[in-house]
C-alpha cells in the first residue's frame, strides 16, 4: 500500500475512532449533566486533575520511542513494557496513598474516596499489552478503532446501569475504572505480541525518555496551570463550568480535525526528515487542518449558548459555561496547532528544546494566569490563555521554519482568508440567528445558523481559492482537488441518470 493510501486509510479508522469515542463523550455529559451539580463536577475535574498530574511520570515515551525507532526488536519492546509496568505500579501506590493529604489540601473531604478509587487505572494499565504500541507503528488504526470502541460501548453500558442504581458521581468514576480496566484486558486479544519482563534496553531508553518525562511534567504545568489556579482559588464550581467549557471545544476538535492530525507522527514518521516531501506534507496538513478548525471556532462562537442548553440542559445552571464558550472557542485553533508542531518536533528530535521551551512558557503561563484571576476573572484568564497558545504556536512555527524551511509567512498569508472567511460569515449570520431564536427550538436554530454559516464560509473561500491558485501551489492544489471532486460528484449523476433512462 502507498503512502498516501496509507494515510487516507488510517484517517478513515481514526475519524471513524474519534467519532465513536466522541458519541459516547457526548451521551455521558449530556447525562450527568442534568444529574450532577456545578460543584460535583468541580470535585471529578479536581480529582482527575490530580491523577493527571501523577499520570505524567508514566509517560516517558516509550511508545514514541518504539514508533520512532525503525526496526525494534523484542527487548527493545519488552524494556518498553517494564518499564511502563513498573512506573505504573509506583504511581497506583501513591495516588493511593496520598489521596487524603490531596484531599486537606483542596478543602474537599470527599476527593480522598475518589482518588483512592481512581487510583485502580494506573494499576490496570500498568498490565496493558506493549503490542498495541506497534499496532500504532504499523498504523493499523482499523483494528485499534475496533479495540477503543468496544471498551468505550461496554464502559458506558456499565455507567448507565449504574446510574440507574445509583444516580451519583460514583456512576463516572467506576465507568472511567471500568473502561481502563477493559482496555487492559483487550489489549490482549487485539495484539498478539506478548510481553515479557526485560530491562536490557534500559539505559538506551531512559536517554530517549528522560526528557519526555521533564518534557511532560512541565507540560502538564502548562496545560493545567489554569485549573490549577481555578481549583485552588476560585473554587470547585468555577473548575465544574471551566471544565465543561473544555469539554465542549475540545470534543468539536476531537471529532472532526484531531483524527487527521493524529496520523501525522507515524505518518511523516516514514518520510526523510531532510526531504521537501516532509516540509510540503507538513505544510499542506496545517492548511488543510486550518481550513476546517477555523470554520469550528466560529460555529462555536455563533452557536455558543443554544448549545449549552441542547447538551446541558439548563442556560442558568450553566450561565457560566455560556458565557465562556464564545469566548474560548479560538483555543480550539491553539491546541489542534500546537499537538501537530509538537509531534513534527518530536519527530525531528527536538525533545531537550520542548522541554525547554514549555518550562519556559510554564513558568510565564502560571505568573500571566495567576494575575488574570487575580485583577480579574475566568474570561479574563481565558483570553490570557488564548494569547499565550497563539504566541507559542508563532514561536514553534519560526522554529520549524530554520528547521525544515517551513515558510510561516506562506503559512500566513495563506490562512488569512479562512479567517476573512470566517469573520464574513459571522457577521452575516449573527442577525439571522437572531430572528430565529425566538421562532424555532434550539436544535433547529443552531442546524440552520450552521448551514447558513458553514455555506457563506464555504462560498467567500471558494472566491479567494479561485482568485490566487495561480500565485500559490497550496491553493493551486486545493483548487484541482475541488475539481477532482466536482468531476467525481458528475459522474456519480450521470451515471445514475443513464440508469434510470
Amino acid at each position: 500500500m502507498s503512502f498516501v493510501k496509507k494515510l487516507a486509510s488510517a484517517s478513515f479508522w481514526l475519524t471513524i475512532a474519534s467519532w465513536v469515542s466522541s458519541a459516547v463523550g457526548i451521551l455521558t455529559m449530556l447525562i450527568f449533566a442534568r444529574i450532577l451539580s456545578v460543584d460535583e463536577f468541580g470535585l471529578i475535574a479536581t480529582a482527575t486533575l490530580v491523577t493527571a498530574f501523577f499520570d505524567l511520570f508514566s509517560r516517558l515515551g516509550t511508545e514514541a520511542y518504539l514508533i520512532k525507532e525503525v526496526d525494534p526488536d523484542s527487548e527493545d519492546i519488552n524494556t518498553a513494557w517494564t518499564i511502563q509496568l513498573i512506573i505504573k505500579l509506583l504511581i497506583a501506590l501513591t495516588i493511593f496513598s496520598f489521596s487524603s493529604w490531596t484531599a486537606s489540601y483542596f478543602n474537599e473531604p470527599q476527593l480522598e474516596n475518589i482518588l483512592k478509587a481512581l487510583a485502580l487505572i494506573p494499576l490496570f494499565l500498568a498490565f496493558a499489552n506493549i503490542g498495541i504500541a506497534l499496532l500504532k507503528k504499523d498504523m493499523a488504526f482499523k483494528t485499534l478503532m475496533f479495540w477503543d470502541a468496544s471498551a468505550k460501548i461496554t464502559s458506558f453500558i456499565i455507567t448507565l446501569i449504574l446510574i440507574l442504581i445509583t444516580p451519583t458521581y460514583w456512576a463516572y468514576i467506576v465507568g472511567m475504572v471500568s473502561y481502563f480496566a477493559i482496555i487492559t484486558t483487550t489489549s490482549y486479544y487485539f495484539s498478539s505480541y506478548r510481553p515479557a519482563l526485560c530491562l536490557s534496553r534500559l539505559n538506551k531508553q531512559i536517554s530517549f525518555s528522560q526528557w519526555t518525562l521533564l518534557k511532560g511534567i512541565v507540560n502538564y504545568f502548562n496545560n493545567k496551570c489554569d485549573q490549577l489556579i481555578i481549583s485552588k482559588f476560585v473554587g470547585s464550581a468555577a473548575l465544574g463550568a471551566f471544565s465543561i467549557t473544555q469539554r465542549i471545544y475540545e470534543t468539536a476538535s476531537d471529532v472532526l480535525v484531531l483524527p487527521f492530525i493524529s496520523i501525522l507522527y507515524p505518518g511523516l514518521g516514514q518520510l526523510d526528515r531532510k526531504s521537501p516531501q516532509f516540509t510540503t506534507i507538513f505544510h499542506n496538513t496545517l492548511i488543510t487542518t486550518s481550513v476546517v478548525v477555523i470554520l469550528l471556532t466560529g460555529l462555536l462562537a455563533i452557536n455558543a449558548e443554544q448549545l449549552v442548553i441542547i447538551a446541558l440542559g439548563s442556560a442558568e445552571k450553566w450561565s457560566v459555561v455560556a458565557n465562556l464558550l464564545p469566548i474560548a472557542a479560538p483555543l480550539l485553533i491553539t491546541r489542534i496547532l500546537l499537538f501537530a508542531l509538537f509531534d513534527v518536533l518530536t519527530l525531528l528530535d527536538k525533545i531537550k528544546f520542548l522541554f525547554k521551551f514549555e518550562l519556559i512558557t510554564a513558568i510565564v503561563s502560571s505568573i500571566v494566569l495567576f494575575l488574570a484571576v487575580y485583577w480579574g476573572d475566568i474570561e479574563a484568564l481565558v483570553i490570557a490563555r488564548i494569547i499565550l497558545t497563539a504566541v507559542s504556536c508563532l514561536v514553534l512555527l519560526f522554529v520549524l521554519q530554520r528547521l525544515i524551511s517551513l515558510s510561516v509567512a506562506a503559512y500566513l498569508l495563506e490562512s488569512l482568508p479562512f479567517v476573512i472567511a470566517s469573520g464574513a460569515a459571522y457577521l452575516i449570520t449573527a442577525p439571522f440567528q437572531l430572528l430565529l431564536i425566538n421562532e424555532v427550538t434550539n436544535l433547529l436554530c443552531v442546524l440552520a445558523t450552521s448551514f447558513v454559516y458553514t455555506s457563506i464560509y464555504v462560498a467567500v473561500l471558494i472566491s479567494f481559492i479561485t482568485l490566487f491558485k495561480n500565485h500559490s501551489t497550496t491553493y493551486a492544489l486545493i483548487s484541482l482537488q475541488l475539481s477532482k471532486l466536482k468531476m467525481m460528484v458528475w459522474q456519480k449523476l450521470t451515471k445514475s441518470d443513464a440508469k434510470q433512462m
